[in-house]
């Protein structure tokens, strides 16, 4: 394989959004496992038993969604929300547990009674687990130089409760559904060299699991998944209720005895050869090509950018071994996790805010917005509207850095901000 430009390896034009293309020259046998896994991914599963779908059947019996393609349209991120409204697909309340109400470690794990996910949908003959809507609060702030600007900040109308409260001391972890560009090529960057950032003092590696089964958390809003394997059978466990071979369960839980008593779609669910496309898919997925943007004001969003220290954990080139040969990609991450401060921390039941750190997100892609421009979103609740916005909020460890972006004139801060939205 020849070796790229680190700004364009991975990156290929999405002529048409609904064909999503492959980053990298595919041999006959993969591009059919890639267009099986295409499908699969826009597959609509349905509820067992289903005589004439009995290959995809098996959906909940509580869920979130009842496809892939429902929550990342075509490996995009979720659309975000206009105002106040019910949660749409694409965003999801995660519950977690851990011993010391805290996330800075793998949480033990979900709530007692409603598991890892809380499910808003359910198959017929079942209620939902709860219903969820999102309502904002805006309060302004101001520049140095005088400018106003305004945030929203998230409120989670949790009701409707089917079985009783949740546990004062869960987490509720409001989550959109991320972009899936690129991710072969992030598991693609060695766990050495992930190791080696954080040695330097650039954050925080994840570790996941014991023993020889130790491995690096790369993906997810807070690095919990170390591979799109992972990642992908755990959210058709706890978002779609399908067991598959990695979790050959759903996330019904021992108090939700109507949930246990549903038919099954089999064991499991979503089939060994199913997976391995939706995986074949997933790991080739190309980053949508950045528009072309006049060579002056390439080079000096590149300057105002590692200028005000973004690049520190947005980091413009990272290695990978594709196919046995080293190269290197520019996702403008670091794959570690960072501290952003209590205004984006997530919060217990009861109301304490836990100690939340964060996967350093990717930015590659950034421009390719699902639906319209109403619908851009960032964070990980979708809460920013504008990359302005998700600038602003950044605390805690990049509380320096988002200092320096405000004290930019009018003029070099939309300079940053168009560069940084045309990744």
């Amino acid at each position: 394989m020849a070796a790229q430009p680190a700004s364009s390896l991975g990156r290929e034009a999405f002529v048409d959004r609904r064909d999503p293309p492959a980053y990298r020259a595919l041999d006959a046998a993969q591009r059919e496992a890639f267009e099986l896994g295409h499908a699969l991914f826009n597959t609509q599963w349905v509820a067992a038993p289903a005589p004439k779908a009995a290959r995809r059947d098996g959906l909940g019996p509580l869920f979130n969604g009842g496809s892939c393609d429902g929550c990342h349209n075509e490996g995009a991120r979720a659309r975000g929300l206009a105002g106040d409204e019910a949660a749409p697909v694409g965003f999801v309340v995660q519950l977690a547990t851990a011993a010391s109400g805290h996330v800075r470690d793998a949480p033990a794990g979900g709530d007692p009674v409603y598991g890892h996910t809380l499910n808003t949908l359910a198959i017929e003959g079942l209620r939902p687990e709860a219903t969820l809507r999102i309502r904002y609060v805006e309060r302004a702030g101001r520049y140095p130089d005088g400018r106003e600007y305004r945030l929203r900040l998230p409120h989670y109308d949790i009701g409707d409760l089917r079985y009783g409260e949740l546990a004062k001391h869960t987490l509720i972890q409001p989550r959109l559904a991320p972009a899936l560009f690129g991710a072969g090529l992030l598991e693609s960057v060695p766990a050495d060299a992930i190791v080696k950032l954080a040695e330097a003092g650039a954050g925080r590696v994840t570790w996941r699991g014991a023993g020889e089964r130790r491995a690096i958390g790369r993906f997810g809003w807070q690095a919990d998944a170390v591979s799109i394997a992972d990642q992908t059978a755990r959210a058709f466990s706890r978002e779609m209720g399908l067991s598959s071979t990695p979790i050959p369960l759903d996330d019904c839980t021992a108090a939700q005895r109507d949930c246990l008593q549903q038919v099954h779609g089999g064991e499991p669910e979503v089939s060994d050869d199913f997976m391995k496309a939706l995986l074949v898919f997933q790991r080739a997925l190309a980053v949508p090509a950045s528009p072309p943007m006049e060579p002056t004001r390439e080079a000096e969003g590149a300057a105002l950018f590692a200028a005000s220290g973004c690049a520190t954990c947005h980091r413009a080139e990272l290695p990978v071994v594709l196919d046995g040969r080293e190269d290197r990609i520019a996702p403008y991450t670091d794959l570690l996790l960072h501290d952003l401060g209590d205004g984006l921390a997530d919060r217990e039941v009861g109301g304490r805010i836990a100690t939340s750190l964060w996967r350093t997100a990717p930015l590659w892609g950034l421009q390719h917005v699902p639906g319209s421009k109403r619908s851009f979103a960032l964070l990980h609740d979708g809460r920013a509207r504008s990359v302005e916005e998700a600038v602003l909020w950044h605390d805690g460890e990049a509380a320096a850095a988002r200092r320096r972006f405000e004290r930019l004139d009018v003029q070099a801060r939309t300079k940053l901000l168009d560069w940084v939205g045309s990744r």
